[in-house]
Protein backbone atom coordinates (compact mmCIF):
# COMPACT_ATOMS: atom_id res chain seq x y z
CA UNK A 1 0.00 0.00 0.00
CA UNK A 2 1.11 3.09 -1.29
CA UNK A 3 2.15 5.48 2.10
CA UNK A 4 0.25 8.52 0.62
CA UNK A 5 -3.02 6.38 0.95
CA UNK A 6 -2.55 5.91 4.81
CA UNK A 7 -2.98 7.63 8.15
CA UNK A 8 -2.01 8.14 11.85
CA UNK A 9 -5.38 7.12 13.78
CA UNK A 10 -3.64 6.33 16.96
CA UNK A 11 -0.97 4.68 19.01
CA UNK A 12 -0.99 0.70 19.93
CA UNK A 13 2.22 -1.02 22.08
CA UNK A 14 4.03 1.84 21.62
CA UNK A 15 3.30 1.71 17.35
CA UNK A 16 1.44 3.11 14.99
CA UNK A 17 -1.80 1.62 14.17
CA UNK A 18 -2.11 2.44 9.97
CA UNK A 19 -5.33 2.75 8.41
CA UNK A 20 -6.59 3.35 4.90
CA UNK A 21 -8.18 6.71 4.30
CA UNK A 22 -11.49 5.90 2.85
CA UNK A 23 -11.62 7.11 -1.14
CA UNK A 24 -13.34 9.97 -1.81
CA UNK A 25 -17.03 8.50 -3.92
CA UNK A 26 -16.20 9.34 -7.85
CA UNK A 27 -18.46 12.02 -9.17
CA UNK A 28 -21.19 10.45 -11.20
CA UNK A 29 -23.38 11.38 -14.00
CA UNK A 30 -27.16 10.45 -14.30
CA UNK A 31 -28.47 9.71 -17.24
CA UNK A 32 -32.62 10.45 -16.76
CA UNK A 33 -35.20 10.64 -19.03
CA UNK A 34 -37.63 13.26 -18.88
CA UNK A 35 -41.01 13.40 -20.25
CA UNK A 36 -43.98 15.66 -20.26
CA UNK A 37 -47.06 13.59 -19.30
CA UNK A 38 -50.06 12.96 -21.64
CA UNK A 39 -48.08 15.12 -24.76
CA UNK A 40 -48.95 13.41 -28.22
CA UNK A 41 -46.45 13.37 -29.94
CA UNK A 42 -43.94 13.61 -26.65
CA UNK A 43 -42.45 15.80 -25.74
CA UNK A 44 -39.00 14.50 -24.27
CA UNK A 45 -35.58 15.28 -23.25
CA UNK A 46 -32.92 12.15 -22.28
CA UNK A 47 -30.53 14.54 -20.21
CA UNK A 48 -26.97 13.83 -18.10
CA UNK A 49 -26.82 15.85 -14.86
CA UNK A 50 -24.46 15.80 -12.30
CA UNK A 51 -25.36 13.71 -9.50
CA UNK A 52 -24.50 16.12 -6.71
CA UNK A 53 -26.96 18.73 -8.90
CA UNK A 54 -29.57 20.28 -5.90
CA UNK A 55 -32.95 20.03 -7.19
CA UNK A 56 -32.94 23.80 -7.55
CA UNK A 57 -29.92 23.41 -10.01
CA UNK A 58 -32.04 20.95 -11.46
CA UNK A 59 -35.15 22.86 -12.12
CA UNK A 60 -32.89 25.41 -13.62
CA UNK A 61 -31.83 22.78 -16.37
CA UNK A 62 -35.00 21.35 -17.15
CA UNK A 63 -36.37 24.82 -17.64
CA UNK A 64 -33.66 25.18 -20.59
CA UNK A 65 -33.16 22.26 -21.47
CA UNK A 66 -37.91 21.85 -21.89
CA UNK A 67 -37.80 25.26 -23.01
CA UNK A 68 -40.18 26.80 -20.26
CA UNK A 69 -39.80 30.49 -19.01
CA UNK A 70 -39.70 30.18 -15.22
CA UNK A 71 -42.68 32.63 -15.10
CA UNK A 72 -44.47 30.30 -12.70
CA UNK A 73 -43.88 28.02 -9.60
CA UNK A 74 -43.28 24.30 -9.05
CA UNK A 75 -41.85 21.57 -6.97
CA UNK A 76 -40.48 18.03 -7.40
CA UNK A 77 -42.29 14.59 -5.69
CA UNK A 78 -41.20 11.25 -5.58
CA UNK A 79 -45.24 9.84 -6.34
CA UNK A 80 -47.19 11.42 -9.48
CA UNK A 81 -48.72 14.44 -8.38
CA UNK A 82 -52.32 13.75 -10.26
CA UNK A 83 -52.38 9.71 -9.65
CA UNK A 84 -54.05 8.32 -7.15
CA UNK A 85 -51.93 6.97 -4.75
CA UNK A 86 -52.91 3.06 -4.19
CA UNK A 87 -52.82 1.60 -0.60
CA UNK A 88 -50.76 -1.28 0.06
CA UNK A 89 -51.97 -3.35 2.93
CA UNK A 90 -54.45 -0.72 4.07
CA UNK A 91 -51.50 2.03 4.05
CA UNK A 92 -50.71 4.54 1.77
CA UNK A 93 -47.23 4.98 0.62
CA UNK A 94 -45.79 8.15 1.90
CA UNK A 95 -44.39 10.73 -0.49
CA UNK A 96 -41.85 13.09 -0.41
CA UNK A 97 -42.01 17.03 -1.79
CA UNK A 98 -39.29 19.96 -2.64
CA UNK A 99 -40.08 23.08 -2.78
CA UNK A 100 -38.14 26.23 -3.10
CA UNK A 101 -37.44 28.33 -0.66
CA UNK A 102 -40.28 30.96 -0.89
CA UNK A 103 -42.62 28.02 -0.86
CA UNK A 104 -41.72 26.49 2.43
CA UNK A 105 -43.84 28.20 4.87
CA UNK A 106 -46.93 28.11 2.76
CA UNK A 107 -46.16 24.03 2.23
CA UNK A 108 -46.76 21.81 5.16
CA UNK A 109 -44.28 19.00 5.36
CA UNK A 110 -42.78 19.80 2.65
CA UNK A 111 -38.49 19.74 1.93
CA UNK A 112 -36.49 22.34 0.98
CA UNK A 113 -35.28 21.58 -2.80
CA UNK A 114 -31.74 23.32 -2.30
CA UNK A 115 -30.81 20.66 0.35
CA UNK A 116 -31.30 17.85 -1.51
CA UNK A 117 -29.49 16.64 -4.58
CA UNK A 118 -30.78 14.86 -7.76
CA UNK A 119 -28.40 11.75 -7.46
CA UNK A 120 -30.47 11.09 -3.62
CA UNK A 121 -33.67 11.36 -4.63
CA UNK A 122 -33.50 9.50 -7.91
CA UNK A 123 -31.88 6.09 -7.19
CA UNK A 124 -31.89 2.74 -8.82
CA UNK A 125 -34.40 1.50 -6.05
CA UNK A 126 -36.65 4.90 -5.89
CA UNK A 127 -38.70 4.81 -8.50
CA UNK A 128 -39.04 7.68 -10.77
CA UNK A 129 -39.62 11.47 -9.53
CA UNK A 130 -41.84 14.05 -10.63
CA UNK A 131 -41.39 17.64 -12.08
CA UNK A 132 -44.67 19.68 -11.61
CA UNK A 133 -44.01 23.69 -13.43
CA UNK A 134 -47.22 26.05 -12.99
CA UNK A 135 -49.80 24.54 -10.79
CA UNK A 136 -52.41 26.19 -12.85
CA UNK A 137 -51.68 24.34 -15.97
CA UNK A 138 -50.08 21.48 -14.09
CA UNK A 139 -47.23 20.57 -16.65
CA UNK A 140 -46.20 17.58 -15.06
CA UNK A 141 -42.72 16.18 -16.03
CA UNK A 142 -41.83 12.34 -15.57
CA UNK A 143 -37.61 12.18 -14.52
CA UNK A 144 -36.87 8.48 -15.45
CA UNK A 145 -33.39 7.21 -14.07
CA UNK A 146 -32.07 5.04 -17.12
CA UNK A 147 -28.57 4.63 -15.72
CA UNK A 148 -25.97 5.86 -13.60
CA UNK A 149 -22.37 6.39 -14.81
CA UNK A 150 -18.73 7.33 -13.50
CA UNK A 151 -17.97 10.85 -14.79
CA UNK A 152 -15.74 11.53 -17.53
CA UNK A 153 -12.92 14.24 -16.51
CA UNK A 154 -14.31 17.47 -17.63
CA UNK A 155 -17.85 16.20 -17.71
CA UNK A 156 -20.23 19.26 -17.96
CA UNK A 157 -22.96 19.23 -15.08
CA UNK A 158 -26.07 18.84 -17.63
CA UNK A 159 -25.73 18.09 -21.07
CA UNK A 160 -29.12 17.48 -23.34
CA UNK A 161 -28.06 13.69 -25.18
CA UNK A 162 -31.47 13.68 -27.32
CA UNK A 163 -35.24 14.93 -27.29
CA UNK A 164 -38.09 15.94 -29.28
CA UNK A 165 -40.56 19.02 -30.01
CA UNK A 166 -40.05 22.41 -28.51
CA UNK A 167 -42.05 23.05 -25.03
CA UNK A 168 -45.35 23.72 -24.93
CA UNK A 169 -46.83 27.65 -24.70
CA UNK A 170 -47.13 29.06 -21.70
CA UNK A 171 -50.32 29.13 -20.15
CA UNK A 172 -52.15 27.70 -23.12
CA UNK A 173 -54.22 25.46 -20.16
CA UNK A 174 -51.72 22.56 -19.65
CA UNK A 175 -51.31 19.47 -22.14
CA UNK A 176 -54.97 19.33 -23.41
CA UNK A 177 -55.89 22.87 -24.15
CA UNK A 178 -52.07 22.65 -25.52
CA UNK A 179 -53.23 20.12 -27.96
CA UNK A 180 -56.83 21.39 -28.63
CA UNK A 181 -54.65 24.97 -29.34
CA UNK A 182 -52.38 23.11 -32.27
CA UNK A 183 -55.53 21.82 -33.50
CA UNK A 184 -57.12 25.13 -34.00
CA UNK A 185 -53.96 25.97 -35.40
CA UNK A 186 -54.05 23.91 -38.34
CA UNK A 187 -57.41 24.59 -38.92
CA UNK A 188 -58.49 27.82 -40.76
CA UNK A 189 -61.83 26.84 -40.66
CA UNK A 190 -61.71 26.81 -36.33
CA UNK A 191 -64.06 29.45 -35.23
CA UNK A 192 -61.22 30.79 -33.08
CA UNK A 193 -58.04 30.21 -35.64
CA UNK A 194 -57.13 34.16 -36.12
CA UNK A 195 -57.38 34.90 -32.66
CA UNK A 196 -55.26 31.94 -31.68
CA UNK A 197 -52.82 32.58 -34.27
CA UNK A 198 -52.52 36.32 -32.52
CA UNK A 199 -52.39 34.85 -29.01
CA UNK A 200 -49.74 32.41 -30.15
CA UNK A 201 -47.57 35.33 -32.23
CA UNK A 202 -47.53 38.07 -28.77
CA UNK A 203 -46.90 34.34 -26.17
CA UNK A 204 -44.32 32.56 -28.42
CA UNK A 205 -42.53 36.77 -28.92
CA UNK A 206 -40.77 38.14 -31.75
CA UNK A 207 -37.66 36.64 -31.59
CA UNK A 208 -38.50 32.95 -32.73
CA UNK A 209 -41.14 31.62 -34.27
CA UNK A 210 -43.55 28.83 -33.07
CA UNK A 211 -42.61 25.37 -34.45
CA UNK A 212 -44.40 22.73 -32.43
CA UNK A 213 -41.72 20.00 -34.09
CA UNK A 214 -38.65 21.58 -33.74
CA UNK A 215 -35.62 21.39 -31.23
CA UNK A 216 -32.18 23.28 -30.89
CA UNK A 217 -30.62 20.69 -29.07
CA UNK A 218 -26.64 22.51 -29.61
CA UNK A 219 -28.55 26.03 -28.78
CA UNK A 220 -29.65 24.10 -25.70
CA UNK A 221 -26.60 23.32 -24.85
CA UNK A 222 -24.72 26.08 -25.30
CA UNK A 223 -27.32 27.29 -22.77
CA UNK A 224 -26.67 24.51 -20.26
CA UNK A 225 -22.64 25.11 -19.91
CA UNK A 226 -23.94 28.62 -19.63
CA UNK A 227 -25.63 28.07 -16.57
CA UNK A 228 -22.10 26.92 -14.97
CA UNK A 229 -19.02 28.54 -15.26
CA UNK A 230 -16.08 27.17 -17.52
CA UNK A 231 -14.61 25.75 -14.24
CA UNK A 232 -18.09 24.07 -13.02
CA UNK A 233 -18.23 20.72 -14.06
CA UNK A 234 -18.73 17.35 -12.79
CA UNK A 235 -17.45 17.57 -8.66
CA UNK A 236 -17.16 20.74 -8.65
CA UNK A 237 -19.87 22.98 -7.21
CA UNK A 238 -17.94 26.77 -8.16
CA UNK A 239 -21.17 29.29 -8.70
CA UNK A 240 -21.61 31.92 -11.48
CA UNK A 241 -18.63 34.20 -11.76
CA UNK A 242 -21.23 36.79 -12.60
CA UNK A 243 -21.98 36.86 -8.62
CA UNK A 244 -18.55 36.93 -7.58
CA UNK A 245 -17.35 40.33 -6.18
CA UNK A 246 -15.56 42.71 -8.53
CA UNK A 247 -17.13 41.03 -11.75
CA UNK A 248 -17.49 43.60 -14.16
CA UNK A 249 -20.24 45.23 -15.42
CA UNK A 250 -21.85 43.03 -18.12
CA UNK A 251 -21.60 44.99 -21.89
CA UNK A 252 -25.70 45.99 -22.87
CA UNK A 253 -26.48 42.95 -24.87
CA UNK A 254 -24.69 40.49 -22.44
CA UNK A 255 -26.63 42.13 -19.58
CA UNK A 256 -30.19 42.19 -21.46
CA UNK A 257 -29.57 38.50 -22.03
CA UNK A 258 -28.66 37.02 -18.55
CA UNK A 259 -31.15 38.60 -17.27
CA UNK A 260 -33.98 37.00 -19.12
CA UNK A 261 -35.27 33.89 -17.53
CA UNK A 262 -33.08 31.21 -18.97
CA UNK A 263 -35.93 28.91 -21.05
CA UNK A 264 -36.09 32.49 -22.91
CA UNK A 265 -31.94 33.20 -23.67
CA UNK A 266 -31.46 30.38 -26.18
CA UNK A 267 -34.25 31.98 -28.60
CA UNK A 268 -33.06 35.56 -27.99
CA UNK A 269 -28.87 34.89 -28.66
CA UNK A 270 -30.64 33.17 -32.07
CA UNK A 271 -32.15 36.53 -32.86
CA UNK A 272 -29.47 38.17 -32.05
CA UNK A 273 -27.17 36.30 -34.56
CA UNK A 274 -29.00 37.81 -37.32
CA UNK A 275 -27.62 41.38 -36.99
CA UNK A 276 -23.68 40.78 -37.01
CA UNK A 277 -23.81 42.21 -33.49
CA UNK A 278 -20.33 41.41 -33.31
CA UNK A 279 -19.00 43.14 -36.10
CA UNK A 280 -16.93 46.07 -35.44
CA UNK A 281 -17.91 49.45 -36.10
CA UNK A 282 -15.57 51.64 -37.98
CA UNK A 283 -16.51 54.77 -39.02
CA UNK A 284 -14.05 57.42 -40.77
CA UNK A 285 -14.50 61.38 -40.36
CA UNK A 286 -16.35 61.92 -43.08
CA UNK A 287 -18.93 59.44 -42.24
CA UNK A 288 -18.81 60.90 -38.56
CA UNK A 289 -19.85 64.35 -40.10
CA UNK A 290 -22.36 63.50 -41.69
CA UNK A 291 -24.21 61.85 -39.54
CA UNK A 292 -23.78 64.09 -36.87
CA UNK A 293 -24.41 66.90 -38.72
CA UNK A 294 -27.22 68.11 -36.48
CA UNK A 295 -26.12 68.03 -33.53
CA UNK A 296 -22.32 69.47 -34.78
CA UNK A 297 -24.73 72.48 -35.72
CA UNK A 298 -26.66 73.31 -32.95
CA UNK A 299 -23.41 73.02 -30.97
CA UNK A 300 -21.67 74.95 -33.13
CA UNK A 301 -23.91 77.38 -33.08
CA UNK A 302 -24.42 77.98 -29.47
CA UNK A 303 -21.05 77.92 -29.44
CA UNK A 304 -18.71 78.44 -26.16
CA UNK A 305 -20.11 81.77 -25.78
CA UNK A 306 -23.86 80.62 -25.07
CA UNK A 307 -27.32 81.64 -27.00
CA UNK A 308 -29.58 83.40 -25.58
CA UNK A 309 -33.45 82.30 -25.98
CA UNK A 310 -36.91 84.62 -25.94
CA UNK A 311 -38.50 85.43 -23.03
CA UNK A 312 -41.00 82.59 -23.58
CA UNK A 313 -38.00 80.36 -23.64
CA UNK A 314 -37.33 79.43 -27.41
CA UNK A 315 -34.77 79.61 -29.75
CA UNK A 316 -34.54 82.69 -31.21
CA UNK A 317 -36.59 82.60 -34.81
CA UNK A 318 -33.89 83.36 -36.75
CA UNK A 319 -31.54 80.64 -35.57
CA UNK A 320 -34.33 77.95 -36.42
CA UNK A 321 -34.97 79.56 -39.55
CA UNK A 322 -31.12 79.57 -39.95
CA UNK A 323 -30.85 75.59 -38.58
CA UNK A 324 -33.44 73.92 -40.75
CA UNK A 325 -32.12 76.12 -44.57
CA UNK A 326 -28.27 74.98 -43.51
CA UNK A 327 -29.78 71.63 -42.53
CA UNK A 328 -31.97 70.86 -46.27
CA UNK A 329 -35.08 70.50 -43.92
CA UNK A 330 -36.83 73.44 -44.66
CA UNK A 331 -37.93 72.32 -48.11
CA UNK A 332 -39.58 69.29 -46.77
CA UNK A 333 -41.19 71.46 -43.64
CA UNK A 334 -44.47 73.31 -44.07
CA UNK A 335 -44.95 77.01 -43.23
CA UNK A 336 -42.12 79.40 -42.20
CA UNK A 337 -40.34 76.93 -40.22
CA UNK A 338 -39.04 79.88 -37.69
CA UNK A 339 -40.73 79.42 -34.62
CA UNK A 340 -39.44 76.44 -32.76
CA UNK A 341 -42.62 75.45 -30.74
CA UNK A 342 -44.08 75.12 -34.16
CA UNK A 343 -41.02 73.19 -35.96
CA UNK A 344 -40.40 69.97 -34.69
CA UNK A 345 -37.04 69.00 -36.25
CA UNK A 346 -35.47 71.59 -34.18
CA UNK A 347 -37.56 71.10 -31.13
CA UNK A 348 -36.52 67.69 -31.31
CA UNK A 349 -32.69 68.05 -32.01
CA UNK A 350 -32.52 70.22 -29.32
CA UNK A 351 -34.36 68.44 -26.42
CA UNK A 352 -32.26 65.61 -27.11
CA UNK A 353 -29.10 67.56 -26.82
CA UNK A 354 -30.47 68.66 -23.85
CA UNK A 355 -30.81 64.95 -22.80
CA UNK A 356 -27.62 63.72 -24.12
CA UNK A 357 -26.28 66.57 -22.18
CA UNK A 358 -24.07 67.92 -24.58
CA UNK A 359 -26.28 71.55 -23.96
CA UNK A 360 -28.03 72.77 -20.68
CA UNK A 361 -29.96 75.66 -20.21
CA UNK A 362 -28.95 77.92 -17.56
CA UNK A 363 -30.83 81.16 -16.66
CA UNK A 364 -32.11 81.37 -20.17
CA UNK A 365 -29.18 80.54 -21.63
CA UNK A 366 -28.37 77.41 -23.70
CA UNK A 367 -24.46 76.84 -23.07
CA UNK A 368 -22.37 73.55 -23.95
CA UNK A 369 -21.73 70.88 -21.54
CA UNK A 370 -17.65 69.85 -21.02
CA UNK A 371 -18.33 67.29 -23.82
CA UNK A 372 -19.41 69.60 -26.90
CA UNK A 373 -16.61 71.76 -25.79
CA UNK A 374 -14.33 69.20 -26.16
CA UNK A 375 -15.95 68.13 -29.54
CA UNK A 376 -16.77 70.86 -31.33
CA UNK A 377 -13.79 69.92 -34.09
CA UNK A 378 -14.44 66.34 -33.70
CA UNK A 379 -16.68 64.87 -35.52
CA UNK A 380 -15.28 61.22 -35.21
CA UNK A 381 -15.56 62.07 -31.20
CA UNK A 382 -18.90 63.02 -31.32
CA UNK A 383 -20.34 60.11 -33.30
CA UNK A 384 -18.79 57.94 -30.25
CA UNK A 385 -20.14 60.32 -27.56
CA UNK A 386 -23.63 60.28 -28.84
CA UNK A 387 -23.56 56.33 -29.84
CA UNK A 388 -22.45 55.82 -25.70
CA UNK A 389 -24.71 58.45 -24.53
CA UNK A 390 -27.86 57.11 -26.35
CA UNK A 391 -27.88 54.15 -23.88
CA UNK A 392 -25.98 55.91 -20.61
CA UNK A 393 -28.09 58.95 -20.78
CA UNK A 394 -31.23 57.38 -20.34
CA UNK A 395 -33.33 58.46 -17.19
CA UNK A 396 -34.35 55.25 -15.29
CA UNK A 397 -33.15 51.46 -15.86
CA UNK A 398 -36.68 50.48 -17.90
CA UNK A 399 -35.92 53.69 -20.50
CA UNK A 400 -32.51 51.79 -20.56
CA UNK A 401 -33.53 48.50 -21.22
CA UNK A 402 -36.30 49.93 -23.54
CA UNK A 403 -33.46 51.77 -25.58
CA UNK A 404 -31.31 48.99 -26.27
CA UNK A 405 -34.09 46.98 -27.19
CA UNK A 406 -34.77 49.22 -30.06
CA UNK A 407 -31.43 49.06 -30.94
CA UNK A 408 -31.32 45.79 -31.36
CA UNK A 409 -34.88 45.43 -33.23
CA UNK A 410 -33.33 48.01 -35.38
CA UNK A 411 -30.03 45.69 -35.86
CA UNK A 412 -31.87 42.91 -36.89
CA UNK A 413 -34.44 44.67 -39.33
CA UNK A 414 -37.32 42.87 -39.40
CA UNK A 415 -39.88 44.87 -38.01
CA UNK A 416 -39.78 48.06 -40.24
CA UNK A 417 -42.97 49.17 -38.85
CA UNK A 418 -42.67 51.51 -35.87
CA UNK A 419 -45.72 49.90 -34.47
CA UNK A 420 -44.06 46.04 -34.61
CA UNK A 421 -40.84 47.69 -33.06
CA UNK A 422 -43.48 48.54 -30.09
CA UNK A 423 -44.71 45.27 -29.55
CA UNK A 424 -41.27 43.80 -29.96
CA UNK A 425 -39.94 45.59 -27.06
CA UNK A 426 -42.95 45.91 -25.24
CA UNK A 427 -42.21 41.61 -25.20
CA UNK A 428 -38.86 42.09 -24.33
CA UNK A 429 -39.45 44.51 -21.42
CA UNK A 430 -42.38 41.70 -20.18
CA UNK A 431 -39.72 39.51 -20.16
CA UNK A 432 -37.53 41.71 -17.72
CA UNK A 433 -39.78 41.89 -15.44
CA UNK A 434 -41.11 45.16 -16.35
CA UNK A 435 -44.51 46.19 -15.09
CA UNK A 436 -46.49 49.40 -15.24
CA UNK A 437 -47.44 50.74 -11.90
CA UNK A 438 -50.44 49.11 -11.31
CA UNK A 439 -48.74 45.80 -12.22
CA UNK A 440 -50.31 45.07 -15.52
CA UNK A 441 -48.11 44.42 -18.90
CA UNK A 442 -46.45 47.09 -20.65
CA UNK A 443 -48.40 48.11 -23.46
CA UNK A 444 -47.23 49.78 -26.85
CA UNK A 445 -48.24 53.49 -25.65
CA UNK A 446 -46.07 52.74 -22.01
CA UNK A 447 -43.57 51.91 -24.35
CA UNK A 448 -43.64 54.58 -26.86
CA UNK A 449 -43.28 57.11 -23.93
CA UNK A 450 -40.37 55.20 -22.66
CA UNK A 451 -38.80 55.33 -26.47
CA UNK A 452 -39.64 59.21 -26.97
CA UNK A 453 -36.20 60.55 -26.66
CA UNK A 454 -34.11 57.87 -27.52
CA UNK A 455 -36.54 57.85 -30.72
CA UNK A 456 -35.59 61.23 -31.09
CA UNK A 457 -31.84 61.03 -31.55
CA UNK A 458 -32.26 58.51 -33.55
CA UNK A 459 -34.25 60.86 -36.01
CA UNK A 460 -31.66 63.60 -35.96
CA UNK A 461 -28.92 60.78 -36.38
CA UNK A 462 -30.69 59.75 -39.66
CA UNK A 463 -30.69 56.35 -38.61
CA UNK A 464 -33.71 55.79 -40.93
CA UNK A 465 -34.89 57.24 -44.42
CA UNK A 466 -37.83 58.02 -43.59
CA UNK A 467 -39.67 60.17 -40.03
CA UNK A 468 -43.46 59.25 -40.31
CA UNK A 469 -45.40 56.77 -38.18
CA UNK A 470 -43.56 53.80 -40.02
CA UNK A 471 -39.28 53.68 -39.20
CA UNK A 472 -38.59 53.33 -43.01
CA UNK A 473 -35.26 51.88 -43.91
CA UNK A 474 -31.93 51.56 -41.48
CA UNK A 475 -29.62 53.26 -43.47
CA UNK A 476 -26.13 51.44 -43.44
CA UNK A 477 -24.51 54.37 -41.65
CA UNK A 478 -27.53 53.66 -39.14
CA UNK A 479 -26.04 50.29 -38.53
CA UNK A 480 -22.79 51.03 -37.83
CA UNK A 481 -24.01 53.21 -35.22
CA UNK A 482 -26.55 50.95 -33.92
CA UNK A 483 -23.42 48.33 -33.25
CA UNK A 484 -21.27 50.89 -31.62
CA UNK A 485 -24.11 52.04 -29.42
CA UNK A 486 -24.98 48.34 -28.51
CA UNK A 487 -21.03 48.22 -27.63
CA UNK A 488 -19.87 51.37 -26.09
Amino acid sequence: MHADSLEVVGWQDGGVMMSSVPEEPRPMILRVMVSLEGSEPAIWRLLDLDASLTLDRVHEVLQVAVGWRDAHLHSFTDTDPYQRVRPVNGISPASRRWVSQDLLEDSDGALPERDFTIGAVLTPGSGPVFYEYDFGDSWTHRLDLIEALPAPAGAPRARLVDGARRAPLEDSGGIDGYHELLDALTDPGHDDHDDLTAWVAWTAGPWQDFAPDQLDADGVNTELTRLFTVSDTVGNTVGETDDQPGAERQPLVQDITDRLPAGMRREFRSYLNTADLDEPALVDAGFAEAMTAPYSWLIRRIGLDGLNLTAAGWLPPAVVHQAMVELGWAEHWPGRANREDQTLPILRLRKSAQRLRLIRRIKGRLVLGAAAKRLLEDPVGLWHFLAHALTNRTRHDAERDATVLLLIEIAVGIHADWDDCLDAVAFGLGALGWRTRAGTELEAGDVHGLLSESREALRSLGIHTGYGRTTSTVTPQGCTFVRAALHP
